[in-house]
């Protein structure tokens, strides 16, 4: 091609030519920052942070303590000589306001969004003026995302101390050896582990002097009262926030609402929660102070999310048009869920998630009082749920009193099964499970990684050499390994339903690979088998695949390893 051509159509920007309101809903899809350094392409781009619709904004984590080995204690790093976010985040707001024509107006704001690493009381007077200004120049459908400081969901008292992390803070995924994709929500911690941690925790000499630090309690922002009259909201999060909210609330717009660590009486929640009728969804994250929660005015709720709300005790639900069902903490009896109508079933549920915590129960459910009360918490799910995903510390340990889910087309499976784990007893716990579910034809089994080993701090090792943990793996193969395992019922939906299977952070391992190989043989009916290996040598991910394919009893069945 002619060099004269290719310049002429390099020099032509198509991009550009759009209209302001096009490139701002362009930029909207980005972080405040990244719109930022977009508008520096072109000095046609100069004015158009004023068409952005959406303000969205994420504080890094702040600075972390370094060990002093000589003095044996803690030292905060000095902050990286920027502007405070706080600052940041008003300037992206208010450059909504700078447009080049002086008649012309900015868009309406559809979506503000912030997320705080830690607040403080003097940051008050800005974070008012952001929420003041999202009401002000609301759109008709505004969503607000509030997170003044981000913590651990759950944790236990000794929890926040720096040798025992806790579930849900950030940074812990690198750790653990697994791929990019697995959540911390998806990283468990077993009694024991936590049991060990803290016992190294005590012995340490610098501990007393940095408990003031790791355990002090999440500060709080107290929300304007007129977000609690804002017609046109539509989706509200906060987190760390109180409430307080005014004696009349009016949002006859809000749809979604998502309340994490709000430390208000359990009164106040209920009180916005009624005060929500258009109420579609709702999610309760770590509000220890609710007790009694009642849904009955939300009729138009489909789905519920409830997280380690420990202090929780009932829940009233009207049973018409709830779709989805997700819950996380201690094992729960009939008596917490109250449906109403329907004869005490939910009609309309399809998807169900039942995470039995290991952080916040004091030691696995395994009794069979346990069990039945599991059974029965699930029973009113039994007859619609389509999709169901269970999570225990051992994979299916507390799910095998199961009622019967006719309807269930996609179960998954979280949990551990590690490398010296009975592996008979790992085969029998996942079929006793699949027999509960006759229909079914998506099989998909999540393996954790193992906990950490005691005495590990992740922040007394963020500056040394982090080879021993980063190339450390959890794959294991051995070729002399028994891998049989003789059963004489086989569940009937192996046989003759089950057509995809699905092997997330496979490990190998003889209790592993002994479970895949049962389930691979047989499968008669499956069609695709995927498997994706936690992170560890080629040469041992290439021999567990080569394993795996000679097990498919099914040869026509598609593959895909990653």
């Amino acid at each position: 091609m002619d060099h004269t051509l290719i310049a002429g159509l390099g020099s032509e920007d198509r991009l550009s030519r759009l209209g302001d309101g096009v490139l701002g809903h362009i930029l909207s899809f980005l972080t405040a920052k990244e719109a930022a350094r977009a508008t520096t392409l072109s000095s046609r781009w100069r004015d158009i942070l004023a068409s952005v619709h959406t303000v969205s904004m994420e504080e890094p984590e702040g600075p972390i303590p370094e060990y002093d080995h000589g003095s044996r204690s803690y030292e905060l790093r000095e902050p990286d000589p920027t502007l405070p976010f706080t600052v940041v985040v008003t300037a992206a707001l208010f450059a909504r306001s700078r447009r080049p024509a002086p008649g012309a107006a900015s868009p309406p704001l559809r979506a503000l969004r912030v997320s705080m690493e830690s607040y403080g009381g003097l940051d008050a007077f800005p974070v008012d003026q952001w929420v003041t200004y999202a009401v002000k120049h609301s759109a008709p459908e505004l969503e607000v995302d509030l997170r003044v400081r981000r913590v651990p969901i759950c944790h236990r008292p000794y929890a926040y101390h720096p040798a025992a992390p806790a579930a849900g803070s950030d940074g812990d995924t690198a750790v653990y050896g697994g791929k990019a994709h697995v959540t911390p929500e998806e990283v468990d911690y077993s009694d024991d582990e936590l049991d060990d941690t803290a016992e190294a925790a005590s012995t340490d000499d610098s501990s007393d002097e940095t408990d003031s630090y790791w355990r002090r309690s999440p500060a709080v922002y107290t929300v304007p009262s007129r977000l609690f009259s804002c017609a046109t909201l539509r989706s509200l999060r906060l987190g760390s926030c109180n409430l307080s909210p005014p004696a009349v609330i009016s949002l006859p717009s809000l749809e979604a609402l998502h309340l994490t660590h709000v430390p208000d009486d359990g009164e106040h929640v209920q009180r916005l929660i009624s005060a929500s009728p258009h109420l579609a969804d709702l999610t309760l994250e770590a509000c220890a102070t609710v007790k009694v929660l009642s849904l009955l005015d939300n009729s138009c709720l489909r789905r519920l999310i409830i997280l380690c709300c420990h202090n929780l005790a009932t829940v009233t639900v009207d049973a018409q048009e709830l779709q989805a069902f997700e819950y996380r903490g201690a094992v729960r009896g009939n008596s917490f869920l109250s449906v109403r109508g329907n004869g005490g079933s939910l009609p309309s549920i399809k998807s169900c998630k039942i995470d039995v915590c290991a952080v916040c129960v004091e030691k696995e459910a395994t009794s069979e009082e346990d069990l039945a009360a599991l059974g029965s918490f699930l029973l009113p799910f039994a007859s619609t749920t389509k999709r169901l995903h269970l999570r225990a510390a051992r994979m299916g340990s507390c799910f095998v009193a199961l009622p019967a889910f006719p309807a269930v087309r996609h179960l998954q499976l979280n949990g551990r099964v590690l490398c010296g784990d009975d592996r008979t007893a790992a085969v029998a716990t996942v079929c006793t499970i699949l027999r509960r579910a006759p229909d079914l034809e998506l099989l998909t089994l999540f393996f954790e990684p193992a906990p950490l080993k005691s005495g590990y701090n992740k922040y007394l090792h963020r500056k040394r050499k982090v080879s021993k943990f980063v190339d450390a793996h959890h794959l294991h193969y051995n070729k002399y390994d028994t891998v049989d395992c003789e059963t004489s019922a086989i569940p009937p939906c192996l046989e003759t339903r089950v057509k995809h299977i699905r092997l997330w952070h496979y490990q190998g391992g003889r209790a592993q690979r002994t479970l895949a190989r049962f389930l691979l043989r047989n499968a008669r009916v499956l069609e695709k088998v995927y498997c994706e290996f936690a992170e560890g040598p080629l040469s041992i991910q290439t021999k567990l695949m080569r394993e795996m394919e000679g097990w498919l009893v099914n040869e026509e069945a598609s593959k895909e390893f990653l």
